[in-house]
C-alpha cells in the first residue's frame, strides 16, 4: 500500500525559508508563500494539532513559527494563527514595508481595501476611500503587499480562525493606522 505524505506546518515553514532565499521581490515572494498557505489549508486538522483550542471561545492571537534568519524587508517573518469574536472589526492600517499573507482556516472574514484619493480624483483634499472589499471564506488565501492599506472583519456569526504569515513580525516595523471617517493616520505603536 502506497502513503501519500501530509503536507505539514514544517515542511510550510521550509517552503518559505526557501522562498525568502530565492527572491528578493516582494510580490514574487507573497504569491509564492500564498500558493504554498493555500497547499498547507487543504489539509484537514492541521492546526487543531499545533493548537489545544477549546470548543468555542479562545479569542486571541496564537504564534506558530518565528524565524529570526529568515524575512523581508528584513529577517523575523512570523507565523500566527488569530481567533476572532464575532463581527471583530479593525480600522483601516497598513503593515509598514512588510507584506501578510491570511488564510481562513475557519469562518470567513471581510477584507475591505482603501487608498488615499487627491486632488483631481474627485475630492477637494486629501481622502482615504474604500476602494473594494471581498470575502474569504474557508480555505481562501489574500495577501497585502507593503504599503496597502486594507481591514478585515469577521462576517461569520461565530469566531473565525484566520492563519497569517507576516514577511516581518509587523511589531518591529513603522505602520499607520487610519480613520476614514475622521480622515486622520495616526502612528501604530509597536
Amino acid at each position: 500500500m502506497t502513503q501519500t505524505a501530509t503536507y505539514t506546518m514544517e515542511a510550510f515553514v521550509d517552503d518559505v525559508k526557501e522562498i525568502f532565499a530565492s527572491t528578493k521581490d516582494p510580490l514574487a515572494q507573497a504569491q509564492a508563500v500564498a500558493d504554498h498557505m493555500q497547499v498547507l489549508l487543504d489539509v484537514p486538522d492541521w492546526l487543531e494539532e499545533k493548537l489545544n483550542l477549546p470548543e468555542e471561545g479562545g479569542f486571541g492571537r496564537y504564534d506558530l513559527h518565528f524565524d529570526e534568519d529568515s524575512g523581508s524587508p528584513e529577517p523575523g517573518f512570523l507565523l500566527m494563527c488569530t481567533v476572532q469574536k464575532p463581527d471583530q472589526d479593525n480600522l483601516p492600517h497598513d503593515h509598514g514595508a512588510a507584506w501578510v499573507v491570511y488564510g481562513v482556516y475557519d469562518g470567513a472574514i471581510e477584507q475591505t481595501k482603501w487608498r488615499w484619493f487627491y486632488k483631481g480624483e474627485g475630492v477637494d483634499s486629501p481622502r482615504i476611500k474604500e476602494t473594494g472589499r471581498f470575502v474569504q471564506k474557508n480555505g481562501k488565501v489574500a495577501f497585502f503587499l507593503p504599503g496597502e492599506i486594507h481591514h478585515t472583519r469577521n462576517i461569520t456569526g461565530g469566531r473565525a480562525l484566520v492563519v497569517r504569515l507576516e514577511s516581518q513580525k509587523l511589531t518591529e516595523l513603522t505602520r499607520y493606522q487610519y480613520d476614514p471617517n475622521a480622515n486622520t493616520v495616526k502612528k501604530m505603536d509597536r
